[in-house]
């Protein structure tokens, strides 16, 4: 082998790989935007809120401080993803782009979010990243990038519960209970005070930092539990109608998924692009008899698949945490 063949190499590995998935998915967002933009600008916006002090800001502030964090290869990278899946949705998009608003503050009930600020009505459903305004309306963009499955919603704890039929608190309990345990352990103060004493803990008290990972396992495998046993008594139909919320929940406006996904060890990307209810309809026709049940730290819908005869995963809902044990709860959505 050549050296400059053996350079080739050993460079054929994604150059984001180092980079934190949370950080590539934001930064893949505004780069999209960018890359839709008619004047190839990042998009307006109206201030992104956020617990992460990184992801706060304009779309330029939170732009800069997530570049200014990784190697410039792993940006170019990031972009050239970027642009080839901007220029693959505009291929099929019958409408000309007008504008992209960057739509990060998703509605509540009793608040005005992103999607009510752009569109001037009002939309819980919405996960909606990106809001392209065009010659006929809007167009809802959710933005995915990396190589795994795509991560259709993050529900939180109490969202969970009641879809689920769950009793009230069950759940919560159970965090509850973990969050004790920590106090137990020592650990006191802010979340992020006692992330941090965690982190330390790896070298210099690991005893300490593997009890505090053991306490939040069972947690998660706990509620994984309680939901699939609530779930479990809802019907075929309803276990569909579950699906459906979670991946494409009725939406004011058209909505399309942009999916980046990433080959780790070429660093190419391949544009996945569709209309999520198209997308869900398809899956679900392939499936008989759904039903509910967990393992570890997942709660599952199985279904027999009309071709095969077997039983196989239709969705599925892991409970996970934002950074080890002691930043926050949440449910993770795929298919």
């Amino acid at each position: 082998m050549s050296i400059k063949s053996f350079n080739q190499y050993i460079t054929e590995v994604a150059e984001s790989s180092s980079v934190k998935s949370d950080d590539k998915g934001k930064m893949h967002e505004l780069l999209l935007a960018k890359h839709l933009h008619p004047q190839s600008t990042l998009p307006d916006h109206h201030r992104s809120e956020s617990e992460n002090p990184l992801y706060s800001g304009t779309a330029e502030q939170v732009h800069d401080k997530l570049k200014a964090k990784m190697s410039p290869a792993a940006y170019a990278e990031i972009e050239r993803h970027a642009k080839q899946s901007a220029d693959e949705f505009k291929r099929s998009f019958p409408h000309k782009i007008t504008g992209v608003h960057w739509t990060s503050n998703a509605d509540t009930a009793n608040k005005a979010g992103d999607h009510e600020k752009t569109t001037g009505v009002k939309d819980i459903n919405s996960n909606a990243d990106l809001i392209l305004t065009h010659s006929k309306g809007y167009h809802g963009i959710s933005a995915k990038y990396g190589s795994g499955k795509v991560n259709y919603k993050n529900p939180g704890l109490s969202d969970l519960e009641q879809r689920s039929g769950a009793p009230t608190g069950s759940i919560k309990a159970e965090m509850d209970a973990h969050n004790a345990n920590m106090e137990k352990l020592g650990y006191t103060g802010a979340k992020k005070a006692r992330h941090e004493i965690w982190k330390d803990d790896k070298i210099n008290n690991p005893t300490r930092y593997n009890a505090a990972l053991d306490s939040v396992k069972t947690a998660r495998a706990n509620a994984a539990m309680i939901h699939a046993h609530a779930m479990s008594k809802k019907s075929d139909t309803e276990l569909r109608d579950f699906i459906r919320a979670h991946t494409a929940a009725k939406t004011h406006i058209p909505h399309t998924l942009v999916h980046s996904k990433v080959n780790k060890k070429t660093g190419s990307a391949t544009p996945v692009i569709f209309d999520p209810h198209e997308h869900i309809e398809h899956h679900l026709s392939k499936y008989d008899n759904l039903s509910a049940r967990s393992s570890g730290q997942s709660s599952y819908i199985y279904g027999t698949h009309k071709d095969t005869g077997k039983e196989k995963r239709v969705s599925m809902i892991v409970f996970k945490g934002t950074s080890g044990p002691h930043k926050g709860e949440a449910g993770m959505f795929n298919l």
